[in-house]
């Protein structure tokens, strides 16, 4: 009776073992902007200690689908906390990223529903009435997108960070 227990636990084993390396290990989420670089950061920028921001700037996310700001300047070497204030009853996300990455997170975000994203190192949900702060380092000149990914709401509500040398 032992032997047979013992060989029915050995197969239970073995049959998840299997099931398991069917299944895959860790999955790699690194995206196109993270391997931009080094495969550590992103192309252009860190995330960063909000105790190392050289100012606050407050971005209103809105029901209108907008952003307001939509558009500023930053120089490259400064460091930016993101106060992103949810004014209206729908959740919105914050996203810093180029294009790939826009592209990318809208992807992933209409595989999502109505589910709220998860925070991410560049990017955060903020629930309705809810603020949310990202502070980022801008290591790079050029353009820096920014998007809200809830289903619908990126075709409209979207802006530009220009980083300046």
């Amino acid at each position: 009776m032992f032997l047979q227990r013992l060989r029915s636990l050995t197969m239970v084993t073995a049959a998840l073992g299997l099931l398991l390396a069917a299944c895959g290990g860790p999955t790699d989420t690194t995206t196109t902007e993270e391997t931009a670089t080094d495969g550590v950061g992103f192309a252009f920028g860190e995330p960063a200690d909000p105790a190392d921001a050289d100012r606050t700037v407050e971005i209103v996310a809105s029901d209108t689908f907008r952003f307001d700001p939509a558009t500023l300047s930053v120089s490259a070497g400064e460091t930016v906390t993101f106060r992103i204030i949810n004014s209206g009853q729908l959740i919105h996300d914050f996203v810093l990223g180029d294009e790939a990455t826009q592209d990318e997170h809208e992807a992933q975000m209409a595989e999502m529903g109505d589910m709220m994203m998860p925070d991410e190192a560049n990017a955060i949900g903020v629930a309705a009435g809810e603020t949310k702060e990202l502070t980022w380092r801008f290591t790079q000149p050029g353009t820096v997108l920014i998007g809200c990914h809830e289903p619908g709401h990126y075709p409209a509500m979207k802006g530009e960070i220009t980083v300046e040398s």
